[in-house]
């Protein structure tokens, strides 16, 4: 459901109903720096670092500090005649042959083995202290006093230089190594790879590796490996040994490319193609005698190739597209020549006779003509109120270049212009009453548009609710971006690549717009359902701020 939900940010006052974080918050931030912690662990600090966990004390357990380390946990345990009993939650300490009585004295004089007890001396309540260092035990003094490798015993203090009856297991040694070894099947057998026989080999016998071979490609011979006799086929070629014009390789015999159009291979022979030979591949300047036909006959006339005839004799017709020179004859038997000439005016059109007719050229409405032998004189009529011809123009308020008249100054019409056909303003025009455009108007200039009024209203002529807005074409008339007010959600919107002969808007996004309170509103509970869409800012007075969402 949509509402109204607040954004905390510096300054504002909010309870936060969950929060979720990407990454755990660290120390210098006010958290632990850990995302999870052992239930039931003891947590210790870090510095700025995260908090590290010790883990969940089992029973018994407690925690000893270590200098310039992290604490531990770790279990009391008990000595000559103490007994340490640990449970859930708690720790028992016991304590056996002791006799009874109370100490009070104790003889300072001696040392055994570097360690002194000593008294304060009160019979009261006499505190003794076990001082010194433990030094100078003996081999008989200790319970265990050697140590059993194997069948070898090696008392503490001395040194053994050889093991009997020592068995390593899982043990990686190093050096050398003299004698036999005994169960070598703990050691890795060694196997034949790929091209070799002979294993697999563990030690236990003596065993003969060899290389194989395919015997086709690859023997083995008493002077080693060598490649077979006829070994090396097509299978062993690669494709990059055929060089330009061949291919072949990789399974593939060798072979010759050819285009197949001016050189083949027929029956596994390389041969020129029939009729394989172009214009392109001949030298030039190829003897008359290397031609089966070096000559042109026309009519009973034979000229050589690259011989000159000045006559033909014997030849009995022509077709030309044109013909320059003259005829013997009256040319009555010559054919294909026209005899009407077609005509073809603004309207209409017309043929001439050429042997029967003559051409006429009439004039009009302030064209005149005139013949006079082979010649027809053209012109035009001065212009007057009643005839139309050439008129010529005042210097003061026209111009004329090139048969283009333009204004040369500006000029006052006091009366109603109707212009029926597309007119051209070179020069500024200003329109002191209203512009209507009853089609459409376009603004071509580079320049900016410069709007005066305050305020400019779209869909004027509308008597409903509906969209409209600004766009700014892009690669077409049907291309644009749109700023547009969408009447459906009554939001103002963009869209792109809008079209807008369509008149079909459908919004891509919206504006986000901004209420603010008023004197002591600091909650949207009063804003308007116009402005209850997503995205929408209230700023109450207080400058809390709230997102529509």
């Amino acid at each position: 459901m949509a509402n109204w939900k607040k954004v905390i940010v510096s300054g504002s006052s909010a309870a936060l109903a969950g929060l979720t974080l990407d990454t755990a918050l660290p120390v210098a931030s006010g958290g632990t720096g850990g995302a999870t912690f052992t239930d039931g662990a003891l947590v210790v600090g870090s510095g700025t670092g995260a908090l590290t966990s010790l883990g969940q004390a089992t029973d018994g357990q407690v925690v000893i500090g270590s200098s310039g380390a992290d604490p531990v946990l770790a279990t009391l345990t008990g000595g000559a005649n103490i007994t340490v009993t640990n449970t859930a939650g708690a720790i028992s300490i016991a304590a056996s042959g002791l006799g009874s009585g109370t100490v009070q004295t104790v003889s300072a004089t001696g040392t055994q083995n570097g360690l002194t007890l000593t008294s304060d001396g009160d019979t009261v309540d006499p505190v003794i202290t076990l001082g010194g260092t433990l030094t100078g035990v003996q081999n008989s003094q200790l319970s265990n006093d050697s140590v059993t490798l194997g069948t070898t015993e090696v008392d503490l203090g001395t040194t053994a230089t050889t093991l009997a009856g020592l068995t390593l297991t899982g043990v990686v040694a190093t050096g050398t190594f003299s004698g036999s070894f005994n169960g070598t099947t703990d050691l890795p057998d060694l196997v034949s790879g790929n091209g070799l026989t002979g294993g697999p080999y563990d030690g236990a016998v003596t065993k003969t590796f060899s290389v194989s071979a395919d015997g086709s490609t690859l023997s083995v011979g008493a002077s080693g490996v060598k490649v077979a006799d006829a070994g090396i086929t097509a299978t062993q070629i690669a494709t990059s040994v055929a060089g330009a014009g061949l291919a072949g390789g990789a399974g593939t015999a060798l072979s010759v490319n050819v285009d197949d159009s001016s050189i083949e291979i027929s029956t596994d022979t390389l041969n020129v193609k029939a009729l394989g030979i172009t214009d392109a591949m001949l030298a030039g300047s190829i003897i008359n005698a290397k031609l089966v036909n070096d000559s042109v006959i026309l009519g009973t006339t034979e000229v050589d190739l690259g011989a000159t005839a000045a006559s033909i004799v014997g030849l009995t017709s022509l077709e030309a597209t044109s013909i320059t020179g003259s005829f013997k004859g009256d040319g009555s038997e010559i054919t294909g020549i026209a005899s009407t000439l077609s005509t073809a005016g603004t309207s209409g059109t017309g043929t001439v006779a050429l042997k029967t007719q003559s051409l006429s050229v009439v004039g009009s409405s302030g064209i005149s003509t005139v013949a006079s032998g082979q010649t027809v004189t053209v012109s035009a009529d001065v212009a007057s109120d009643s005839v139309k011809g050439i008129a010529s123009f005042a210097v003061a308020d026209f111009s004329v270049t090139g048969g283009a008249v333009e204004l040369a100054s500006d000029i006052t019409i006091d009366q109603d212009l109707t212009v029926t056909r597309d007119m051209l303003v070179s020069r500024n025009a200003v329109i002191s009453g209203n512009l209507t455009v009853a089609g459409t108007a376009s603004f071509q200039n580079t320049q900016n548009l410069d709007v005066a009024d305050r305020f400019i209203r779209m869909a004027s002529g509308s008597t409903a609710v509906g969209d409209g807005g600004i766009i700014v074409q892009q690669t077409g008339p049907a291309n644009g971006e749109a700023f547009a007010y969408d009447a459906a959600t009554t939001r103002w919107s963009t869209t792109g690549s809008f079209d807008p002969s369509t008149e079909a808007y459908t919004p891509d996004s919206f504006m986000s717009l901004v209420v603010e309170g008023g004197s002591g509103i600091d909650v949207p509970t009063a804003v308007v359902a116009k402005f209850q869409k997503k995205g929408n800012i209230f700023v109450g007075d207080n400058q809390d701020i709230f997102i529509y969402s």
